[in-house]
């Protein structure tokens, strides 16, 4: 039997900047009755023509998704609603893999064909706060399909949605995706597939011209592409001898976009390098803060930043990331040394927001005179300052778990590193730490690499001082990354080789096929790494 459902939703919507820093056509609102012309719902908007068109004109999802999404990605549950992809029709049962390219679709007095599967794209990161759930749907088929009209007319809300016609019952949705994002060297599945008149101009166009060129697409840029803003510097405060405080606007006045306590931005310096700093205020609207400490050895991003960038100058700034979030709950513990502060004061204001209990334990060098003193004197009932011949004893803060509460650490690795040891009796899930910069090992030796780039290999060579991110780059190669102290996962690659796993971020699964350059190494012997 084909399979068949009921419209439980449908919905159109206008294109906005509300809530988003890019124009969107994804927030949609419910109707009972629509009609329907060649190019979709009436009165339904996209931002970019390319989203929409006669073989993008109605888009349908699996309403039985979102309960699984809810589970998959808690932070982000009361976003996971009906209609959160954007969909048009909201109809449960219907999915990529009972629903096949060409499929001829009854509603209402409509009829429909199935077109493409939809490629999502990094839009839907923004749209539920996840970075990561627009490769999780292209990776597990979770992302929706396209209709063209073949009838125009009407749909009512409880009207009976129905396969009326399968050519090509081979060809489900998820199996077209199987081989255009997995198996993409499949020559028969890729030869049919660009022959397959039904399916979208679009998609059969990418298995065309793999045919003709024998390459693959980078889709990695449509999955995770972060805003870039230019931004102005109008402020620079020096907090301390070796701390200068930057305060950053955009070039165009325009809103910025938001951050929770705990997120940094990604700055792009004019000497090619990339740095990633703590917001430390939330409290100043259009304006973002971030506090650099020049560092003795310094390899070219705080020395930049305190003895080039002045007042006036524009620097390129991607919009915030967060991997040092807050958990709600009753009891903060926040441990930090140094600029590993900077985090904290926005926590600090998101604690009080929340009426949760917090206290702050500092690690200072002089107790008298410390990085943002004057901001954390309003509390002063909550933080305790220690000095080296007043020393933090960790192991006596964190002897006893009490529930409901959660540690947070930000400092050198070696600092971030005593607070999980002492703190290994938690529960994993209460513990939260952030390295503001990569973990250092003396004894690192050089070692050989080999980099397989669209089928070409080039070997370099790693010194003991240098990152593997680092001397790929030198090669010219291009790699994205943001945080360059192994938390984030943006500059993962796949290899084959020993590796010394430094990261924070991969699991034991993922570290089977992943690797960070940006801190990890090789142990033995030569690293394959694959960039395509």
């Amino acid at each position: 039997m084909l399979p068949y459902s009921t419209v439980e939703q449908l919905r159109y919507g206008y294109v906005t900047n509300q809530d988003y820093f890019f124009r969107t056509g994804i927030e949609k609102k419910p109707t009972n009755k629509v009609s329907v012309t060649a190019l979709g719902f009436v009165g339904d908007e996209q931002a970019e023509t390319f989203h929409g068109g006669v073989e993008r004109a109605v888009l349908q999802f699996d309403c039985h998704y979102y309960a699984q999404l809810q589970q998959l990605f808690p932070k982000s549950a009361s976003l996971f609603v009906s209609g959160g992809y954007g969909e048009n029709l909201v109809v449960a049962g219907m999915n990529e893999h009972n629903i096949c390219i060409g499929d001829k679709i009854a509603v209402g007095s409509v009829v429909l064909e199935v077109a493409q599967p939809r490629q999502p794209c990094f839009k839907l990161n923004h749209r539920f706060k996840e970075p990561t759930i627009s490769r999780y749907s292209q990776d597990n088929s979770k992302t929706g399909w396209f209709y063209r009209v073949l009838q125009e007319g009407d749909i009512n809300v409880n009207d009976e949605i129905r396969v009326i016609e399968r050519p090509y019952p081979q060809w489900t949705i998820a199996t077209v995706q199987h081989y255009l994002y997995i198996e993409t060297d499949n020559l028969a599945a890729t030869t049919a597939l660009a022959q397959l008149p039904e399916l979208g101009a679009e998609v059969r166009g990418v298995f065309q011209h793999r045919l003709e060129s024998n390459d693959v697409e980078d889709w990695n840029s449509r999955l995770e592409s972060l805003i870039k803003l230019e931004m102005r510097v109008v402020k620079i405060v020096a907090e301390s001898a070796t701390i200068k405080r930057f305060y950053l606007s955009r070039t165009d006045l325009g809103a910025l976009p938001s951050f929770s306590a705990g997120a940094h931005i990604t700055l792009k310096l004019p000497n090619g390098l990339k740095r990633s700093y703590s917001l430390c205020d939330s409290a100043v609207e259009g304006v973002y803060q971030i506090a650099v400490q020049q560092a003795r050895d310094s390899q070219g991003g705080s020395q930049y930043m305190h003895q080039q960038v002045n007042v006036g100058d524009v620097l390129s700034v991607y919009e915030p990331a967060n991997f040092f979030e807050m958990a709600r709950d009753k009891h903060q513990l926040f441990v930090a040394a140094g600029i590993g502060i900077t985090p904290f004061i926005p926590m600090i204001h998101e604690a009080i927001a929340h009426q949760e209990q917090f206290e702050l334990h500092y690690c200072v060098d002089n107790i008298d005179d410390y990085p943002f003193k004057n901001e954390l004197s309003a509390y002063a009932a909550n933080i305790h300052l220690y000095t080296p011949t007043q020393r933090l004893d960790l192991a006596q803060l964190l002897n006893i778990h009490q529930r409901g509460s959660h540690v947070y650490s930000c400092g050198s690795p070696a600092f971030v590193q005593l607070v999980r040891d002492n703190a290994s009796h938690w529960s994993l899930n209460n513990v939260h730490f952030e390295n503001f910069s990569p973990v250092e090992h003396v004894d690192d030796s050089a070692f050989s690499a080999i980099i397989t780039l669209s089928g070409a290999k080039v070997e370099i060579n790693v010194t003991a001082k240098q990152s593997v991110l680092d001397a790929i780059r030198k090669q010219g190669l291009t790699l994205d990354s943001a945080c360059e102290t192994g938390t984030c996962g943006r500059c993962k690659v796949q290899y084959s080789g020993d590796v010394d796993h430094r990261d924070t971020i991969l699991s034991a699964r993922e570290r089977k096929t992943y690797m960070t350059p940006c801190v990890s190494r090789c142990k033995s012997g030569v690293l394959n790494i694959q960039l395509d």
